[in-house]
């Protein structure tokens, strides 16, 4: 039997544990587009970037200034080949600001 102490203490995380969720973005499954195009992720919530064949990445810009890094977030280039699981690519949500992506590999291959 838990004491009370235990008790509360688990009481207490259980919302911290139910409330964070992942969301998953497919890039490149069907063409070169991110899908879904737009998520709400809540502030502790994780977002799985899941990368299909080709060269993709994830970097994070701007809104008024579209397809230009802006230091935050950087997945890298993650090549994948035809007939392989896809790489995956995990951030949590930090706070309530959007985050703009684009993928900033420009010469598929």
């Amino acid at each position: 039997m838990l004491s009370k102490s235990t008790r509360a203490v688990l009481s207490l995380l259980l919302p911290i544990v139910s409330s964070q969720t992942t969301q998953v973005v497919a890039v490149g499954e069907n063409g070169l587009v991110f899908t879904p195009s737009s998520i709400t992720a809540p502030v502790g919530s994780q977002v799985e970037f899941q990368f299909y064949p080709r060269n993709h990445s994830v970097v994070s810009s701007a809104f008024d200034n579209p397809c230009q890094p802006d230091g935050k977030l950087f997945s890298g280039y993650m090549p994948v080949s035809a007939g392989t699981g896809p790489n995956v690519f995990i951030i949590t949500i930090k706070d309530t600001n959007p985050i703009w992506y684009y993928c900033s590999q420009n010469v598929y291959v």
